[in-house]
């Protein structure tokens, strides 16, 4: 795992509606640097500040293929990834993917058509870097979740601590790495706690637009630039 800054290699911010790549890189042993995972989308909002984008139901995933290992048998492993990926779609209820520039986390908000679901997925991850197909990041696996229960109270919790400590147990998180993980797994755990920026504020604006239907990965998904 590397946690290595990167740079913007497209300078100019993408229009809203532009079909997008959201990839996830990292260092995959003999396969060198590669995407983990890719999934496509479309740009509500790109500017300094912010990068809002929505993946709507049916549209293109590609995730390295393998067979599963860890806790939760879902992680591949750098030994047994043969470098080709599994095509799939994105399924249940269309998701809006809001990253503050900078932060080291995403959060995420899913919505059926008609509402928002009480659902929030905060993903800890490197801060995003505009490339010329969309966005790239780096997934850290350690995950917050969110959710208004149904007696209306406000829970935060973790999610994924057991894929963070199989990776760490068998060489494949450095400490320092893990140690970066989990600071950013406590600052995004505050913010959701105090409910600050993205939970206060109004999504009515970042509701996917049903015209757009599904989206498709650009054919140079997996180039890296």
């Amino acid at each position: 795992m590397t946690d290595a800054a990167r740079s913007d290699t497209r300078t100019d911010p993408f229009p809203s509606g532009t079909p997008v790549a959201l990839r996830s890189l990292n260092d995959f042993g003999e396969h060198g640097e590669a995407v983990g995972f890719a999934v496509a989308a479309r740009v509500l909002v790109d500017d300094d500040e912010l990068a809002v984008v929505a993946t709507t139901v049916g549209s293109a995933v590609r995730r390295r293929a393998g067979v599963g290992s860890g806790p939760n048998g879902r992680l591949v492993l750098p030994e047994d990834w043969d470098g080709s990926y599994v095509g799939d779609r994105w399924l249940g209820s269309s998701v809006v993917r809001v990253h503050q520039k900078g932060t080291p986390w995403s959060v995420w908000r899913w919505h059926d058509g008609s509402h928002w679901r009480p659902d929030w997925y905060v993903n800890l991850e490197l801060p995003w870097v505009r490339t010329p197909i969309g966005f790239d990041s780096q997934d850290w696996t350690l995950d917050v979740v969110a959710t208004t229960e149904p007696d209306g109270s406000w829970s935060v919790r973790y999610k994924d601590e057991d894929e963070l400590e199989f990776y760490a147990a068998g060489g494949y998180w450095p400490a320092a790495m893990r140690a970066v993980t989990e600071r950013a797994g406590r600052e995004a755990t505050e913010v959701a706690i105090a409910r600050r920026f993205p939970f206060d504020t109004d999504w009515s604006g970042w509701v996917p637009d049903p015209a757009w239907g599904t989206t498709a990965l650009p054919q140079d998904w997996s180039a890296l630039q």
